[in-house]
């Protein structure tokens, strides 16, 4: 039941967030949407800030999560593994568009505030840039610069989702990952 309870404050507190904001929401109004009183959110987090990293956390966890499982899957040329993992990235985000917000909105808090988050979201990029290696000695696509690459497709994901949440139109997610492979496939090999 514990368990349970953190996450019935998590998603409640992703509602609120995607809603008011991070700096316009308070515990009480988390409390009031999970259904549980304040001294509740304080036996699982210190503070409206932890709640937040806890998000971020989970999140990012779960895209180097898939990842590695991806990394793993020997039946999968390099390609399809990053296509399979922006598949699986903008799914959740379609499904929980509230989570997409606060991922967008409140993205630079847990940078700054958590050496934990910073290193989350220094793995990601990192996993892609191993990912784009693969690729490159998986097929004939000569990658310029990894590094760079993986940095590219890390900020359209994210100019992908603001996108698709500012304009309310989380159907345009459904082909996002093939529009990055096609721009992978033909704006970034080597000239």
């Amino acid at each position: 039941m514990p368990a349970e309870k953190k996450d019935i404050i998590l998603k409640a507190a992703v509602d609120i967030f995607a809603r008011e904001g991070f700096y316009n929401t308070n515990t009480a109004s988390i409390a009031d949407e999970a259904g549980v009183a304040v001294g509740t959110i304080y036996n699982y987090f210190d503070s409206k800030d932890a709640i937040l990293e806890e998000i971020f956390a989970r999140e990012l966890e779960d895209r180097l999560q898939t990842l590695e499982e991806l990394s793993d899957r020997p039946d999968l040329a390099a390609m399809e593994k990053l296509e399979e993992f922006l598949f699986h990235h903008f799914a959740r985000v379609k499904n929980n568009p509230s989570l997409g917000e606060v991922l967008v909105r409140e993205r630079e808090f847990p940078r700054k505030k958590s050496e934990a988050i910073r290193g989350y979201f220094y793995s990601v990029p990192q996993k892609l840039e191993e990912l784009l290696q693969e690729i490159e000695e998986d097929s004939r696509i000569e990658i310029e610069n990894p590094e760079i690459s993986a940095a590219i497709i890390f900020g359209s994901i994210q100019g992908i989702m603001e996108n698709a949440l500012r304009k309310n139109n989380l159907d345009s997610l459904d082909g996002a990952h093939i529009a990055l492979i096609s721009m992978l496939k033909n704006g970034l090999r080597k000239q």
